[in-house]
């Protein structure tokens, strides 16, 4: 049974690791899409919250906004993390509506979780 839970990411900050690229079919090697028709990309984030930190994989819908580069903090909006099975394997996928760069005020409010949590992205 597939279960689909959001995610509170209100104190946690994430910070681009590898760009978005297209999410693809591995029969077909065609990008996928949502049910609406919008492509799919996928996202790797540092996830930085008061226990620590974790490389997370998240896919999201349409074109992704110019300017995402690596080591640029983000915004994830309606993060949500499904269970999966195939086979004897199972994990956690997470998916967000929308992933955008940081307002210089959300920017802000980032540096201040790290400082708070003890973050040291220089590591």
């Amino acid at each position: 049974m597939k279960i689909q839970l959001p995610i509170d990411a209100s104190g946690l900050t994430f910070i681009d690791v590898i760009p978005p690229e297209p999410v693809l079919d591995p029969q077909t090697n065609q990008q996928k899409a949502d049910a609406s028709g919008e492509p799919l990309y996928s996202i790797e984030l540092v996830c930085i919250g008061a226990e620590g930190d974790e490389i997370v994989s998240v896919t999201f819908p349409g074109i992704p906004p110019a300017g995402i580069r690596q080591g640029m903090p983000v915004k994830v909006t309606g993060l949500m993390v499904t269970d999966w099975a195939i086979g004897d394997r199972d994990g956690l996928a997470f998916r967000a509506v929308k992933v955008e760069p940081l307002s210089a005020a959300d920017a802000e409010t980032g540096r201040q979780a790290q400082q708070w949590c003890g973050a040291d992205l220089n590591r």
